[in-house]
């Protein structure tokens, strides 16, 4: 009979195998450690990329808003300064902040007047609904903010209030200093007529349903409420400057940290610089300060 004999087989010991599960097991940790860390990093990056993008897109609005400060009222009759309220934390300013060469309504007429414009009646040229949507009016403590028209022909101009509106005709508050008529040709219109509202840039400063206290940049037009247009937002410093550049009120640091501390408040009549500071939070918390500065091209020097 023939017997095969059968060789060794080789294999693994229970230790080699043991060592190497452990082995394995250190590799796939510190893969994982570097997954969890990368993805961190990633989620981070992610959040303060879009805390920026928005307040970016909310500082550019105000920064443009604050450029416009002034227009269509500085140099007319009965106007005060262009800056009602300036502190290191809020500013309000007199501005038309519409399309600057024509008066924006729904349909995108220019607003003229119809008839001559005298006392306190301005006829205007557009429709009731028209009229409505480009010029407002509030009621009850918020009427003292209604806006303001400025009215222009050859070397007369001013500014006044608006009271009411009734229809397509504005009331105002004060009477007009002269009469402001249309000329026989109706091609021809020399009366210009601008809108001028007051706006307002601040945190807000109670809790809302959709912003705790100090957490979003605001803007507020008029009597109407406070809207959010920034949120995650940390702190929010105006720094004023003069005409000749230095830091108002003076004697102070003329060029503060980054996001600094408020400060004390200057003379509006004497700001012709605005520097912006705005911090805002990521979804993680993680901070970032952004800057800008604003000349108002209508004040001033």
């Amino acid at each position: 009979m023939i017997m095969l004999k059968r060789g060794s087989q080789p294999g693994y010991t229970l230790v080699e195998l043991l060592v190497t599960m452990a082995i394995l097991g250190l590799v796939a940790s510190a893969v994982a450690g570097v997954y969890q860390v990368s993805q961190q990093t990633y989620t981070r990056a992610s959040s303060l990329e879009a805390a920026q993008v928005g307040a970016r897109a909310g500082l550019d609005r105000m920064a443009n808003e604050l450029r416009l400060i002034g227009s269509y009222w500085v140099g007319a009759d009965d106007a005060g300064n262009a800056i009602t309220a300036a502190t290191s934390t809020s500013i309000t300013f007199m501005a038309n902040v519409d399309n600057v060469d024509a008066l924006s309504v729904s349909n995108g007429t220019e607003v003229k007047v119809s008839t001559t414009a005298s006392g306190t009646s301005v006829p205007l040229s557009i429709s009731a609904s028209d009229t409505a949507d480009a010029f407002k009016v509030y009621t009850g403590s918020g009427s003292a903010l209604n806006d303001w028209i400025y009215i222009a022909n050859a070397g007369m101009r001013e500014v006044k209030q608006i009271e009411s509106i009734s229809g397509s005709t504005l009331t105002l508050a004060s009477a007009l200093r002269s009469p402001y008529p249309v000329p026989p040709d109706t091609n021809v219109q020399n009366v210009l007529v601008r809108d001028i509202k007051t706006i307002t840039y601040a945190r807000n400063a109670t809790a809302t349903s959709t912003c705790p206290a100090l957490t979003c940049l605001t803007r507020k037009q008029g009597g109407d409420n406070a809207d959010p247009i920034v949120s995650n937002v940390s702190g929010l410093t105006f720094t004023y400057y003069g005409t000749t550049g230095s830091r108002l009120p003076l004697g102070q640091d003329q060029n503060p940290p980054p996001c600094p501390a408020p400060g004390p408040n200057p003379d509006p009549n004497l700001i012709r610089e605005i520097r912006i500071d705005l911090k805002v939070r990521g979804a993680d918390g993680s901070p970032r300060c952004m800057i800008t500065r604003v000349r108002p091209r209508s004040l001033p020097w």
